[in-house]
């Protein structure tokens, strides 16, 4: 993940709700020592808490002065600033806020089952999922903070850590990677930004969650490990420094489809693996093809550079693809077993749980109500929510959408709402989809529940004041989500990027 920008500090703030838990963190900060120490912040100060109670008028509804400054006093008690020493003592300081409300426990369950995610027969706490007895041949708890696994022990039966044997797992290993990714995703589901996973690995690869245990529950050892895990991803953020200007892109994917032999025509026939205009990879069957075609524009400041930088990327494979007589799909799944993405990349964007929800609510959930309903099938093995990969130049992808390339109508909303929404997270604070009603409705395929969550959406994205710089593409894509429209994924999505070669 990418860090701060140059002078600039970067600081945690980590919500607790347990003091026995914060107590045991303090200690284990303490003891593990590094450049980093627990800070005051800024909301600590009495300065903080006078502004508090006269930025209301002085007359709090409801309230007296002196239980406002108690309530202020005891909500900034929940918190912890970790980062240096420095940090607010003058400059610019980032804040990575993590830490929210929990679900509750029977919620778990539910939300795991809808993304994809196998839970055992019952999602408790880990004091109690220990203590049984089920199938499995091997069991992991997984530490997870901001995104990122950062400690995999293995189990016994009663629950208790086993020692290792021999070299620990390494973190390129298949089993360790799998894991780490179910954690994080399981972690994601429910809504917590750190906590402890116990995954069971049983035979032919079968995976299951066993208990999900937020901080509040979780013994020494991954109290431990949230404690480094803290000071790691701080120590990480630092090696780099965030790109001085945002930059977005995209990698959207479409099929090749033959009318008149009904099936589909592989993109590696016409592209090649690299390129503007390539191939990508796809297991179908149990087999490694390369059947789908993707487009890889070069990244661009602002929505309109990203446009242009795609019409050259499609020049480039209409050139290359020398049957006419093809149709060109898009959507998510326009023919089953072939699901499409459309993936877009950040660069000089701090990634975190909270942004990821952002681009969840604001972005996948309106334009899930414009896709065809055929293409259910596609979620949740592929654009689950939350669904995001770490690029090798510093920023990421965020993977949950389907290929908007059905219309540069769709395609110019994505990206203009995509930028709107990274450049304004903080003010886009609704989330329908921490209601198991919606969030189960985004991966059945039930749009009514989305639709019912639609227009506090759209209020909150036509109030950001940056909205009238990105309105014409944002306002077209906004009014056909509303009008009830759903795309064809069948159809041939040349015509409308005015594609096709002059007869």
């Amino acid at each position: 993940m990418n860090s701060v920008v140059k002078d600039e500090h970067l600081v945690l703030k980590i919500r607790l709700d347990s003091s026995a838990f914060k107590a045991r963190l303090l200690q284990a900060l303490e003891r593990m020592g590094s450049p980093y120490r627990v800070l005051k912040g800024p909301e600590s100060s009495s300065g903080s808490l006078s502004r508090a109670y006269s930025s209301s008028g002085g007359k709090p509804a409801g309230a007296a002065p002196g239980k406002r400054l108690a309530r202020a006093a005891a909500d900034a008690s929940q918190w912890i600033y970790y980062g240096r020493e420095e940090a607010y003592w003058g400059g610019r300081v980032q804040e990575i806020v993590l830490g929210r409300p929990m679900h509750s426990l029977e919620d778990w369950r539910r939300r795991l089952e809808a993304a994809g995610l196998k839970p055992t027969s019952q999602v408790r706490n880990a004091h109690a999922a220990r203590g049984t007895t089920a199938s499995y041949i091997r069991r992991f708890a997984v530490t997870v903070f901001h995104l990122r696994a950062w400690d995999i022990r293995p189990l016994g039966k009663a629950g208790q850590a086993l020692p290792l044997l021999g070299e620990a797992m390494s973190p390129d290993s298949p089993l360790y990677k799998r894991l780490a990714n179910t954690a994080v995703r399981a972690l994601y589901a429910v809504g917590l930004d750190f906590g402890e996973v116990v995954i069971s690995a049983g035979e032919e690869g079968r995976f299951t969650v066993d208990s999900i245990t937020p901080v509040s529950e979780i013994g020494s050892a991954a109290t431990k490990a949230i404690a480094q895990a803290m000071r790691g991803t701080l120590e990480e953020q630092e090696k780099q420094e965030l790109p001085a200007e945002r930059l977005i892109g995209m990698d959207p994917e479409f099929l090749l489809f033959d009318p008149t032999h009904r099936k589909v025509v592989p993109a590696s026939r016409y592209l090649h693996f690299h390129g503007e205009a390539g191939c990508d990879v796809l297991r179908y069957r149990g087999q490694r093809l390369f059947p789908l075609a993707e487009l890889r524009p070069r990244p661009g400041k602002e929505p309109r550079d990203v446009v242009i930088h795609l019409l050259r990327a499609f020049r480039e494979a209409r050139a290359s693809i020398e049957d006419q007589g093809l149709i060109w799909q898009a959507g998510a799944m326009p023919q089953r077993g072939f699901p499409l993405g459309g993936h877009l990349h950040f660069s000089g964007v701090l990634l975190t749980p909270e942004l990821l929800r952002t681009l969840d609510n604001y972005l996948a959930l309106p334009l899930a109500l414009l896709e065809d309903p055929r293409s259910a099938p596609r979620r949740p093995k592929y654009g689950f929510l939350g669904d995001f990969r770490i690029k090798e130049y510093g920023g990421f992808e965020y993977r949950t959408l389907p290929s908007f390339l059905i219309s540069p109508l769709v395609t110019k909303g994505v990206v203009a709402l995509a930028c709107l929404i990274i450049e304004n997270a903080d003010r886009l604070k609704a989330r329908p989809l921490e209601k198991d009603a919606v969030w189960t409705a985004f991966y059945t395929g039930r749009k009514q529940p989305l639709r019912e969550a639609l227009p506090r959406l759209i209020t909150d994205i036509q109030k950001v004041p940056d909205y009238s710089r990105y309105q014409g593409y944002i306002a077209p894509l906004l009014d056909a989500v509303q009008s009830g429209h759903v795309w064809d994924e069948t159809a041939d999505i040349r015509p409308a990027w005015k594609l096709q070669n002059p007869s």
